[in-house]
């Protein structure tokens, strides 16, 4: 198992380009963020190799929603900027979502008077369109199911079942599941077993604790069972800890390191 640090969440103590540094110091080989486009890339570039870091992941959509046909062609398009940027970066795993984000991860359009089966074709299509790039460039989208009941309501995706169906429908190792323990605790909890039944869907791991979104033992999960259970199942992608430090990052690192 790999470890990612997101510094969009941890080190905020300092600037965002001081934190590579600090990753770095704390003993991390990946970082993640979200958003690329708003960030100078050929300056992170050279703080990975300056620090010897690499690119866990970064999110690959952003105004767009996978969900509403009528967008398609703009995500299509986005999508393909942020695997070019993903190659200018080393980075292997992009993060995609069913509806478009905005500030603080509020679904921007929820499309209520879209049915259900509707939605789900689309974003089938979708993947089938996109994964001859994904493999042609070998970057894996990774597909996020977030929660709906605290930090995204109305967002489309919620359960990993859901997600599941849709990888295994696209049939592409190119196209796997981002599976956030954090919100798939909160939508439909059974944690370990959930991970047990896809693993051979999942292909990047989100950690926070819940409820709260802060570090391993913080709150209800037990994650020492969780690593214990990645580790038989010989889990060997990368672990991303997109979570907010209880009370300091140096604090949240100690804990996070000894999993």
């Amino acid at each position: 198992m790999k470890k990612s640090a997101c510094i969009e969440m941890i080190f905020t103590e300092a600037p965002f380009y001081e934190r590579f540094k600090l990753a770095r110091e704390a003993g991390f080989e990946y970082v993640e963020f979200w958003s690329w486009d708003d960030k100078d890339l050929d300056k992170i570039k050279d703080l990975c190799n300056k620090y010897n870091l690499k690119i866990g992941s970064f999110s690959g959509d952003k105004a767009f929603s996978m969900v509403d046909e009528r967008e398609n062609a703009d995500y299509i398009d986005f999508i393909k900027k942020s695997i070019k940027a993903a190659k200018f970066l080393e980075c292997d795993n992009l993060v995609i979502h069913s509806n478009a984000l905005g500030e603080g991860g509020i679904v921007i359009n929820d499309y209520k008077e879209i049915d259900h089966k509707v939605k789900y074709d689309n974003m089938r299509m979708l993947l089938n369109e996109l994964k001859a790039f994904a493999e042609e460039n070998e970057v894996t989208l990774v597909l996020e199911a977030l929660n709906i009941i605290v930090d995204h309501v109305g967002n489309f995706l919620a359960y990993t079942e859901d997600s599941a169906n849709l990888i295994k429908a696209v049939n592409s190792p190119y196209i796997k599941i981002l599976y956030d323990v954090y919100h798939m605790q909160i939508n439909e909890g059974n944690v370990i077993d959930n991970i047990k039944k896809h693993i051979n869907e999942i292909g990047y791991i989100h950690v926070a604790d819940a409820p709260g979104r802060h570090e391993p033992g913080t709150g209800e999960l037990n994650y020492n069972n969780i690593f214990k259970s990645l580790r038989e199942l010989e889990y060997k992608g990368i672990i991303g800890f997109e979570l907010e430090p209880i009370n300091s990052s140096k604090n949240a690192i100690d804990v996070i390191l000894a999993l």
